[in-house]
């Protein structure tokens, strides 16, 4: 299981053995004073959580044909821990020309059948699993979401719980479903315009259909308040965000979780901005952030109450016990950005290694 380059951005270094650790910060000396914030215990609605360390939806494109592989229940079952929580690649409610290629869907029989079994995998290893469900053709997208579409979203929340998932996560951000309501343009004089269009009711009828199919108490919903999709226009995302953060309330969904505004890496380290404590205030259920964070930048977000839950794509893809990891404060195995979209279904996928699994490499008792 040899590890890939590093492409960029977090203070990460190659473990080998159980002494590196040991050597490495003192992580693996004595125990922390303290127990770590991301480590605590979270209560999520119905669902109780060891930690509050979560596996972000990260698109990996191994699916081809739209059905989860074997490979699948793999990468899913390496990154699972008891009573923590993972939330699947956004999965299609519909047939769609998608921007990345071979990703799952969740609107056939065959689809489904795929994803019980990556359920059970991560089942038996008694985490908890939503699936994020989306529909992936943003731009073309008409100024209100259709019935049709709505439909469509109830009847993939559906097949997630038929598939054995805890509950499904609405896939909100990078322009998906929202994020052209609220568009700022110049005129033909240079003076900056405002268009206002009401997506977000289209999203609101969005959320209420599968809430009421599958139970608010099983939904979540993901936004990205600064992003921007169209290079003549700019979408007042963060004005968006908040006027989603204080729509969602009426719905009584379980959690929101927003992407942070990135900040400059220095000395290694992701220096996040407290971008998100105007949707924390507004949202009343439980809050996740996302977008970057390290161990640390995590634990203060948590001690200091802006966010409930923290998720991790790329450091989780790249370590799949990312917990146990941030528990001893251990090295963090590099990823390598050139395998994140490809159709390998081993090498930048199920091919990074544990802490355990490198010191077996290195036991003198080898065979």
């Amino acid at each position: 299981m040899g590890l890939l380059p590093c492409s960029d951005g977090v203070d990460t270094v190659v473990v080998k053995t159980s002494r590196d650790i040991c050597e490495a910060k003192g992580g693996g000396k004595k125990k922390q004073d303290k127990q770590q914030a991301l480590l605590t215990p979270y209560q999520l609605g119905p669902f109780h959580l060891a930690h509050r360390i979560v596996h972000a939806p990260i698109t990996r494109c191994r699916a081809p044909g739209g059905v989860p592989q074997p490979e699948t229940a793999v990468y899913y079952a390496q990154r699972s821990t008891n009573q923590g929580l993972l939330i699947s690649e956004a999965a299609h409610v519909m047939p769609a020309i998608s921007e990345y290629p071979n990703t799952p869907g969740i609107f056939t029989p065959e689809q489904v059948e795929g994803w019980k079994a990556v359920v059970k995998a991560v089942h038996e290893k008694g985490a908890l699993f939503f699936c994020q469900i989306w529909h992936s053709e943003r731009m073309s997208q008409s100024e209100s979401v259709d019935l049709n579409l709505v439909e469509k979203f109830r009847i993939a929340a559906r097949n997630a719980i038929s598939a054995g998932f805890d509950g499904v996560e609405i896939h909100g951000a990078h322009g998906h479903l929202i994020g052209h309501d609220v568009l700022r343009d110049r005129n033909d004089m240079g003076i900056q315009t405002r268009a206002e269009h009401n997506q977000c009711r289209g999203a609101m009828d969005i959320l209420q259909a599968v809430a009421e199919e599958i139970g608010g108490e099983r939904v979540g919903f993901r936004i990205s308040p600064f992003s921007s999709y169209i290079e003549d226009q700019n979408c007042d995302q963060a004005e968006l965000g908040l006027r989603m953060a204080k729509a969602v309330n009426e719905c009584n969904i379980l959690y929101a979780s927003y992407i942070e505004n990135r900040g400059p890496f220095i000395s290694g380290f992701l220096q996040t901005r407290h971008s998100l404590e105007a949707f924390r205030k507004a949202f009343k259920g439980t809050f996740i952030a996302a977008g970057g964070y390290t161990r640390e930048v995590g634990n203060s977000a948590i001690e200091s109450g802006r966010a409930d839950l923290i998720a991790f794509g790329r450091l989780f893809l790249c370590n799949p016990d990312l917990p146990k990891r941030f528990e001893l404060d251990a090295p963090l195995n590099k990823y390598d950005r050139g395998s994140f979209y490809t159709s390998d279904r081993v090498i930048g996928y199920i091919d990074y290694p544990t802490l355990e699994e490198l010191e077996e490499l290195e036991s003198p008792f080898k065979k």
